[in-house]
């Protein structure tokens, strides 16, 4: 099987037109998206004032309203888009498409896009399984989405069936890794907790992003696990199951 892996779209819509011609003659199969179509400082904002303070966030049902209509607007140009190729498309939340249920619901519009965090998704032998957003302090899905480590852990175990090395896990926060790392800070942004689901379950594949600035594989025991860096700098990653190989092609001129 032949995927095209992404994250990290930000609102980036400047590269459609060159993805389509770099992608014209792949072939794939899936498409498979790791979170964040939205692009909000605000809501990073508040993200990492919850990091540092461990309080969630209030907003006022108008401003909440008034981003529903700008939030479904940029969905659904991203669906339109991303189905464009003709191959189904896989999809767990970032921690900036928030309220969840607001995704969800535009989602469900398009009978080829699945969300592996409601569903579990089979293809080709594989099972797709996931969830979306940031590992924090309290469980929140309002401006923006994260969840508690323990919940989080939960979550993902629960969709582990018997046959673990025919499963995919898609994540929006990347297990500690050579993938993970912020240059900005010189430190990792991934989960322990991702780790030691991976550890337990050695899933075939982890799919991830979330961490733009170090694109790239490495592999936890058996598990190969895959960042494409952000969509939105024209970064993706080709994923061939069969021979496990992962390709990060020239990151496109945006």
């Amino acid at each position: 099987m032949k995927i095209a892996l992404f994250a990290d779209y930000h609102g980036g819509n400047r590269v459609w037109p060159l993805l389509e011609e770099a992608l014209e003659d792949q072939r794939l199969d899936l498409i498979v998206f790791a979170g964040d179509i939205l692009d909000s400082a605000e809501r990073e904002a508040e993200w990492q004032k919850v990091r540092s303070t461990g309080k969630a966030p209030r907003k006022s049902k108008a401003e909440s309203e008034h981003d529903g209509v700008i939030d479904e607007l940029i969905y659904r140009e991203f669906f339109i888009n991303l189905t464009g190729f003709g191959v189904p498309v896989v999809f767990v939340p970032g921690h900036l498409d928030a309220p969840t249920a607001r995704l969800n619901e535009t989602a469900k519009g398009f009978p080829n896009v699945h969300n592996v965090q409601t569903e579990p998704f089979e293809v080709a032998g594989y099972t797709f399984i996931g969830w979306g957003g940031a590992v924090g302090p309290v469980d929140v899905d309002a401006s923006f989405y994260c969840l508690k480590g323990k919940t989080l852990k939960k979550h993902l175990s629960s969709g582990f069936g018997s046959d673990p090395d025919q499963t995919v896990l898609l994540v929006h926060t990347p297990p500690i890794s050579r993938v993970d790392l912020d240059p900005a800070i010189d430190d990792h942004v991934g989960a322990k907790v991702i780790n030691e689901v991976i550890e337990k379950h050695q899933p075939a594949f982890c799919f991830c992003g979330h961490a733009h600035g170090t694109p790239g594989q490495d592999s936890i025991g058996p598990t190969v696990v895959v960042n494409p860096g952000p969509m939105f700098r024209g970064r993706y990653a080709l994923i061939n199951t069969e021979q496990h190989r992962v390709l990060f092609p020239t990151p496109l001129k945006v």
